[in-house]
């Protein structure tokens, strides 16, 4: 951040700081992101031997990326004022009080983990299952659904999101000018999840296998019965939902308004808004001796914990730009210029469902990096924001059906389940998305 902000000459240090993160975090990563960073690491420096790179084509390489480390240590500061401040307990009050149907749990559920993980990332999902278990009763299937898509949906639009800002730097695209695109894409999405969700409940209601969900007997009075003991819910203070709204629409307002007076990475700064804000918004509800108290878990627990991903991805970009340095790219060019002239929408869904198709059995990073790299918005007729958004939702779609991301095998420990069974339960819908997401992009460039 020093580095990015004030032009301080730390090239040199930033480029050891690299090599001995990797040193360090490789041998604790996890088995399969071991060994294909390990591979892309070493592919890459082939490659850049081969051709005869530049020491400087080298380093740049390593520094472009290493504002995706930032992203990863810094984000989850915003978590420490929404689990102290009280909302996480508001929405379960909610629920009790409001929603009567299964319909609107799941519709809820689902838009709320697409908020939460906004900020909260992978952890949403563990926040949720806690949160709304027991109301889901016997319904797993349904739930872990509304929970895995709520959590594909923030990856739709999200800057602090890791795919949206990852993305929209590497192809060079201001999140202002992505926003709406993307908020877009979610309601779409929100709405077919929803369409698709009520068809199954429907269907198992006609068959009568599923039981209603645990909440679905309470009164209007706010009572709920369980084993002959009744428990008395408090009036829902509405004060910690309006709280709640502001701090989105500030930490949204922010960054809007960050991008647009500075010229700084926009990895950057997330990373700066995500460590002022939280402090910000703890002190705001007068919480900022409990967000303090929260950075002794942040420092032995979440911190050290973000190697994977970082090293990862580090990976994955470094060999895609050692990729340039060969025809490959303009292969893939010529390519997808003679399918774009027979079809752009066939180009489209081309790029999704081949991001979509690798990332079963490899980390998505390594297709959409390539794409973003190797492919130019011009060649194949795209604006630079609809060309984003394509690899967005190829990043997007991937929680769903990969048993290898992080999401899917959360979900999968968490519902005792496989995570390719969880993939499955979420094939409908991520087909559904790939064409109406295609046929979306090819209406907005043509349109607008």
């Amino acid at each position: 951040m020093l580095y990015s902000l004030f032009s301080i000459p730390l090239e040199f240090f930033l480029i050891g700081l690299v090599v001995l993160a990797f040193i360090i975090s490789w041998p604790w990563m996890a088995p399969f992101p071991k060994i294909m960073s390990g591979l892309l690491l070493l592919l890459g420096n082939v490659l850049f031997f081969i051709t005869g790179g530049s020491g400087s084509y080298w380093a740049s390489a390593i520094l472009d990326n290493v504002a995706l480390v930032t992203l990863f240590v810094t984000v989850p500061l915003l978590s420490y004022p929404l689990r102290n401040g009280g909302y996480i307990e508001y929405t379960d009050h909610f629920i009790t009080r409001y929603l009567k149907t299964d319909i609107k749990k799941v519709t809820f559920v689902t838009a709320l983990t697409c908020i939460v993980s906004s900020f909260l990332n992978l952890g949403s999902i563990r926040v949720m299952y806690d949160l709304f278990s027991e109301r889901f009763g016997n319904s797993s299937k349904l739930f872990a659904r509304s929970l895995v898509q709520g959590f594909s949906l923030a990856a739709f639009w999200s800057p602090y999101f890791a795919g949206v800002a990852i993305i929209l730097h590497l192809v060079g695209v201001r999140f202002i000018s992505f926003f709406l695109y993307g908020l877009l894409m979610v309601f779409i999405c929100y709405l077919t999840s929803i369409f698709i969700n009520y068809q199954y409940l429907m269907r198992e209601e006609q068959l009568a296998t599923t039981p209603l969900l645990a909440a679905g007997n309470e009164s209007d009075e706010g009572y709920v019965q369980h084993n002959f003991h009744t428990i008395v819910h408090h009036p829902v203070k509405h004060q910690r939902g309006v709280e709640l709204i502001i701090a989105f629409i500030g930490l949204f307002l922010a960054l809007f308004l960050l991008e647009k007076w500075l010229h700084y990475n926009v990895l950057i700064l997330i990373s700066i808004l995500a460590i002022s804000y939280s402090i910000l918004w703890s002190i705001a509800i007068g919480k900022i001796k409990e967000y303090i108290f929260s950075l002794k878990n942040y420092f032995t627990v979440v911190a050290p914990n973000v190697h994977t991903e970082s090293i990862m991805i580090i990976s994955a970009t470094f060999f895609s730009q050692m990729v340039l340095l060969t025809e490959f790219p303009d292969y893939i060019s010529g390519l997808f210029f003679q399918i774009s002239n027979l079809s752009l929408i066939l180009t489209i869904f081309i790029i999704i469902f081949t991001c979509a198709v690798s990332s079963i059995f490899i980390h998505q990073i390594l297709p959409i990096s390539l794409f973003a790299t190797t492919l130019s918005p011009e060649i194949i007729g795209l604006k630079p924001e609809l060309f984003a958004l394509t690899l967005v939702i190829s990043w997007g779609i991937t929680p769903l059906i990969s048993p290898v991301s992080a999401a899917n095998l959360l979900a999968a420990n968490l519902f005792k389940t496989r995570a390719i069974e969880i993939g499955i339960w979420n094939i409908k819908y991520t087909v559904s998305i790939i064409f109406l997401s295609s046929v979306l992009i090819f209406f907005l460039n043509n349109t607008f």
